[in-house]
């Protein structure tokens, strides 16, 4: 039985099978699709070389189980670290704040969660003046009082 391809179908043959498009030597077609026959063969989906080859070529990379778990679990641990450090880092820019006077110590809950969700609000902190909502440095404690003001004994506050 004679197979009989038109135009059409000879190029489309012969494009499968990576020829040029000008071949027509019917023996090279035929080598070539034993060989790549002989290939496929000795590909077996089972075996992990053809798995590893396969993702080779797709620019993937293949992992034992064992392996993925750990990679897994250590990144769920550097995302632990991260937000550990990061909350860190806002409640010492919050506790600087309430040093300072710029918040009172009531609002750090506030100051906590407003900056744990926009963290451009720990700039709007910085910002503040010192000494905003408490007075940190002492204010009316004169040492020379006003001429015959003077205290005979000191009061029993005084030490």
């Amino acid at each position: 039985m004679a197979i009989t391809l038109d135009d059409t179908q000879t190029a489309e043959l012969l494009t499968a099978l990576g020829l040029p498009a000008d071949t027509t030597d019917p023996d090279l077609v035929v080598e070539t699709v034993k060989d790549l026959a002989a290939q496929v063969a000795d590909l077996d989906p089972e075996k992990p070389s053809t798995v590893a080859a396969a993702a080779k070529r797709a620019g993937m990379e293949l992992l034992d189980k064992e392996t993925a778990e750990a990679l897994r679990r250590d990144a769920s641990e550097g995302r632990k670290m991260v937000a550990a450090a990061t909350q860190q880092r806002i409640e010492a820019s919050v506790e600087d704040a309430i040093r300072k006077g710029k918040i009172t110590p009531a609002r750090r809950k506030h100051w906590v969660n407003l900056i744990g969700a926009d963290p451009g609000m720990a700039d709007i902190l910085a910002s503040v003046p010192n000494e905003t909502a408490a007075p940190m440095s002492e204010l009316g404690h004169g040492q020379n009082p006003e001429p015959g003001a003077e205290l005979t004994e000191p009061a029993a506050w005084f030490h």
